[in-house]
This record gives structure tokens, C-alpha cells and sequence, in this order.
């Protein structure tokens, strides 16, 4: 199944909803859109991936870096996960790398609390 992105953009943060697999053949695109929400959006974005099927190795070292590009800039990236992505997480042992949220509220949640520290 194809990637599909849809942005969300909101005032203090931009949300990415992905549905399908983020595999080898779609990290291309995805690395675009997520570059151009790195030029234009505020620091913090969550990216929704309960709609993700599928993620392999080249679909996580692309969310690893861009986890480290926002931290580089002082951003703050958040993933909201389902029960594919948290195993994948676990069996990588990177869920300690990543800042994760059961639910899109949950992170929203969580970049307001950062922003009051």
C-alpha cells in the first residue's frame, strides 16, 4: 500500500497523519514533505503514524533522523504510534530515542508541557 500524507498545520505546531506502509519506496516523498515542513513550520511536529501498516528499516532511520534534526534545532518531534510501530520500536530498542504518544491529543499534550519549561 502507497503512502499517504496529509498536514495538518496549526499555529504552535504542524501535524502529519501518514496511512500505508513508510517503506524504502516511499521515504523519497516523505523526506520532501517533511523538509518543507522543517523550512516553514514551527518547531514542534507530531507525526500521526496510527494509520502506518508497515514501516521497515529505511522508513525508521528516516523518523531517527529527523528526531535528530529537530532536537539539533532545539524542536521538539513527536510520534504517535500504534501497536506496529511501538513493536518495531521495541524489537529495535529505540523506543527510549523517540518521544511517543498513544494518541494525537496525548502529543499535543506533551508539547505543551515542554513549551511551559
Amino acid at each position: 500500500m502507497s503512502l499517504s500524507i496529509h498536514i495538518d498545520p496549526l499555529e504552535d505546531h504542524w501535524v502529519l497523519k501518514l496511512d500505508g506502509g513508510l517503506d524504502y519506496s516511499e521515504c523519497a516523498s516523505f523526506r520532501m514533505t517533511v523538509d518543507r515542513v522543517l523550512r516553514d513550520a514551527p518547531p514542534s511536529t507530531i507525526i500521526d503514524l496510527t494509520g502506518v501498516d508497515y514501516l521497515d528499516s529505511s522508513g525508521l532511520g528516516l523518523l531517527l533522523s529527523l528526531s535528530k534534526e529537530y532536537g539539533a534545532t532545539g524542536g521538539r518531534l513527536v510520534l504517535v504510534t500504534n501497536e506496529v510501530v511501538d513493536n518495531i520500536l521495541e524489537l529495535t530498542r529505540l523506543s527510549s530515542i523517540f518521544s511517543t504518544a498513544p494518541g494525537v491529543e496525548e502529543a499535543r499534550q506533551m508539547l505543551a508541557d515542554t513549551a511551559r519549561l
